[in-house]
This record gives C-alpha cells, structure tokens and sequence, in this order.
C-alpha cells in the first residue's frame, strides 16, 4: 500500500482518533472502533522518523481524549467555577498532554523497529501504551480499546487476559486483516478465529456460587451544587435514611459515594441510632462517608475518602487510587487559589493503605443460620483499575462500587463510568453493586449483564437478589503480565529481524 504524505498522514490520524469514542459506552459502535485503528495503522507507515510517528500518535490521541474526555468540562465549568473562556482551554491542555502519553510509545515503537512486522508490533505498542497509561502519574486507565467490547464476542476473553488482552485482539485483527489485504495472504485472516472463541468462553464457569444475598442500593440525586453545603446535612441523612427504613431486613443496602457530608467521627450518633435500627432487623449498611483523623493521632486533621459498613455488618475501607484535582492537588502549594477548581470541597484526601481487609456482611437465614459474606468495596475511579480490582476481588465474594458522578452530569462520563463496572464483573466473574448520587446505580452479573439498574438523574431504590460467587479466573491470577510478556517478545523479534535484515 503506498504510504500517505504528512500531512495527510497527521489528518486522517486526527479524525481517526476523534471518532473512537462511539466505540465506547454509551454507543459500543465496535465496527467505528475497528475502522479508527486501521486509520492509525494506515498512517504511521507514513513517519520516516521517530518524530514523525510521534506527531502521528499524538494527533490520533488528541482526538481520541478530545472527544472521550469532553466530559470533565462540566466538572471544571459547570461545578468547579471556572469561567467558560478558560475552561475550555484547560480542557484542550489536559487532552494535549494526555495525547502524549501513547505518542511517546508510537516515537518508540518507529525508532526500535520501524515497519518490521508493524502488523505485530502496532497491537504490542498500543498494550503497553495502555498498561503504561494505567499507572503513570498515578494512572488514567480509561478509553482504553477492550471496554468496548463488554457485549462482543470477545467478552468471553476477559475472564482470561482481561480488557488489556482484548484491546491486543482488537488491533490484531485490524492489522491482520489490513496485511491480508496487502499480501494478499487470506492466512492472515485466522486472526478473526479468535472471535468465535470468544464466544464460546463466554459460557465458561471460572467462579462458582456460594449461595445468594439480597441488596440494596439508593440513588438519592442530591444537588451536586448544595451536597457540602451546611444547610443540607441533615436533609441529605434523612433522605438516605428515610429511603433505607423501607428496605431493612435486606441484607446489604449500599448508599453513594460521600452520601454522607460528615466526617464519620461527626455521623456516629446518626450512625449509632439508625444502626441499631438495622442490626435488629438483620441489615448492613455500607455508605460513603469522608474519614478525619482525630486530635489524639499522628495524622490529626488528615482525612480519607471512605466507605463504611455499620448495622449488622462492620468494617472500614479507604480509598486508593485517588483522582487528580478531584481528590488531591498536584503541585498543591503552587497552584491552590488559582482559579476556584483548584479550591473544589474534599480535594485533599490521603492514599489508602493496600491490602485493606474486606467488608464483613453477615446474613441470617431462614433457619438462623449464618453466614459471613466478604465485600470488596471500590469508591468511583478505582473501578478503572483492573489490577487493583481483581487482586482485592480474591477474598471477596461480591463486589460494590460507590460514585458521585454528578460532577460530570448526563455527558459521556457517568456511561464510561458504568461500562468499566461490567468490564470488572467479566474479568472477575462477581456480581457487583453500583450506587451513586444521580446514576447509574445498578446490580450486574458475573456476565456484565444488567441485574437491575436506576435512570440517570432520578431519585430511587433498587433491590434485587445477588450471588455470592468464589473462585478466581485466570486473569485474577495472572493479571496482565502474560499479554504484557508477549508484548515484549513481540518487540525484541522485531527488533533482531530489522537488525538482521540491515546488516544483509
């Protein structure tokens, strides 16, 4: 195929980046996912230098993150004070330095290998430019190629290589099927073999049932604007109270992110009144609650974002992976005062410790028997973190996830948000719990399947029955670092090959 000129080259990399988002959630338009790939594919063979393929690179991935994350304006306008002039500008900053990122990784892949078995080398660079981008910076692992395919044929591999894996099958098959087209070799086609396959893991059991629980999730759409305001605190604990009277006897009800504007030390007479409310009739309640170190300790006046699960049930959970801007302040000394975004409530909370112990659930049965249920609890952007996921998802054997995702309204944030969950649920092959402040609460299968779920900015409870399920799929076991260690072979062969064909 003949290459393209430069500037060409960088356009069509552009508009191929800008439309692969409706590969995504909300749209799963797969095929334009596929088409965008093969844009990228089609253009680098343009660069001659390891410049060239990271202007190409940084070019499709401003489109991509221009589009994909368009969603953060709202939270930097609509709630974070920022008047519209600079707004979108911080926007166009943020998406620019995102597109970095992989183009450095593209640079890298034309100066080790250039074309040499680029139809291997393109799906082995875009995995490790994902793998990087998870943890980089404290990582931003989202629009990343395989959370498109959570109703695919390739939803079967995610128990097996999770969405990295599947994001490696995805840009194989379009390379494959381009070098078919250019060789015109069909062997090159039994990349598409790998499709069917995924359909028929699909029906594979990794995880087995340990026995069933009802739950609980409220969905009480607080005003994104008044939530930390003083006037609102105790109409906001009724409301998740009064909600949640209805539903004790549940085992497990969950309420958002932050549900609660108190510090814990603040709730706990609420908490105490209404837990001992739900542990007679035999309910847990897990809620999001910000967490204060008190005078008498080392870190007095430091706080986590946390979870807590009081009634019945008992346990503590801080949170981990915490999200620049909106819970700490990169270069915080410099910039806090700057602009009133940078000044946002509860944007200074501490890292969580790892190998924090799961929530503990008791459920009482008919005949009075009990059993314990062990919860592995996430708080918003850690659901985006495979690794993380499906390491704390071993002991547990049921998953929750809280979110306030009003801070990004009905944009195309909360629906990524929500893809991610079920993307989770097929690489881990547990149920898991969603509540958030104004959707999408929801309860998913071990499938990614929709058990139940509540519109979008709308005031509700969801109920419903969820398993209990044991057992660890394979890429709970091994995580990425099979696909990865491919990734790596693949570019030392075509690293000895070039070397091999240059020195002929």
């Amino acid at each position: 195929m003949p290459t393209l000129s430069l500037r060409l080259a960088y356009l069509i990399a552009l508009i191929s980046g800008t439309i692969f988002p409706l590969g995504l959630a909300p749209f799963f338009w797969w095929p334009v996912q596929l088409l965008s790939i093969a844009g990228l594919a089609l253009t680098l063979p343009s660069a001659n230098s390891a410049r060239q393929a990271f202007t190409i690179g940084w070019c499709y991935s401003f489109g991509q993150f221009t589009t994909g994350v368009s969603w953060i304006y709202v939270s930097i306008h609509s709630f974070g004070g920022t008047p519209i002039w600079l707004a979108i500008p911080m926007v166009g900053i943020f998406t620019a330095f995102l597109g970095l990122l992989p183009a450095v990784w593209f640079a890298l892949r034309q100066y080790l290998t250039g074309n040499t078995l680029a139809w291997l080398t393109l799906p082995a660079f875009w995995l490790l430019h994902e793998w990087f981008r998870s943890w980089f910076l404290t990582g931003f692992p989202w629009l990343f190629a395989g959370e498109g395919h959570v109703d695919t044929w390739l939803s079967g591999w995610a128990p097996i290589i999770g969405s990295y894996g599947i994001s490696f099958i995805v840009v194989l098959t379009v390379t494959m099927t381009l070098e078919a087209l250019r060789q015109r070799q069909p062997l090159f086609l039994l990349v598409l073999m790998l499709w069917p396959i995924g359909l028929a893991l699909q029906h594979t059991q990794w995880t087995k049932i340990e026995g069933n629980m009802s739950v609980a999730a409220v969905q009480g759409n607080v005003n994104q604007n008044d939530k930390w305001s003083r006037q609102e605190i105790l109409p906001t604990i009724e409301k998740y109270q009064n909600a949640s009277e209805p539903l004790l006897g549940i085992d497990l009800i969950l309420w958002p992110e932050t549900a609660i504007t108190l510090f814990l030390d603040q709730y706990r007479p609420h908490m105490k009144r209404f837990g001992d409310e739900a542990k007679d009739k035999g309910s847990t309640i897990i809620t999001g609650i910000p967490y204060r170190y008190t005078s008498a300790t080392p870190l007095a006046g430091e706080f986590h974002n946390s979870v807590v699960a009081f009634g019945v049930g008992s346990g503590i959970y801080h949170k981990q992976r915490l999200v620049p801007f909106g819970e700490y302040v990169p270069l915080e000394k410099l910039i806090r005062g700057w602009i009133p975004f940078f000044d946002l409530e509860m944007s200074s909370f501490l890292e969580g410790q790892p190998d924090q112990p799961p929530l503990l659930v008791p459920i009482i049965g008919n005949g009075g028997n009990e059993e314990l249920a062990l919860i592995a609890p996430f708080i918003c952007y850690e659901i985006a973190y495979a690794d993380l996921v499906a390491h704390n998802a071993k002991e547990a054997d049921l998953l929750v996830t809280v979110s306030n995702d009003a801070w990004f309204g009905d944009s195309l944030g909360p629906k990524q948000h929500m893809a991610l969950v079920r993307m989770r649920a097929l690489e881990t092959q547990r149920y898991i719990l969603r509540s958030t402040n104004t959707g999408i609460t929801a309860l998913v299968d071990e499938r990614g399947h929709f058990v139940e779920r509540i519109a979008v900015n709308a005031e509700g409870v969801l109920t419903g029955m969820a398993q209990r399920r044991s057992g660890i799929t394979p890429y709970m076991l091994w995580g990425i670092w099979p696909i990865l260690g491919l990734s790596f072979l693949i570019t030392l062969a075509a690293i000895w090959q070039r070397r091999r064909a240059q020195a002929l």
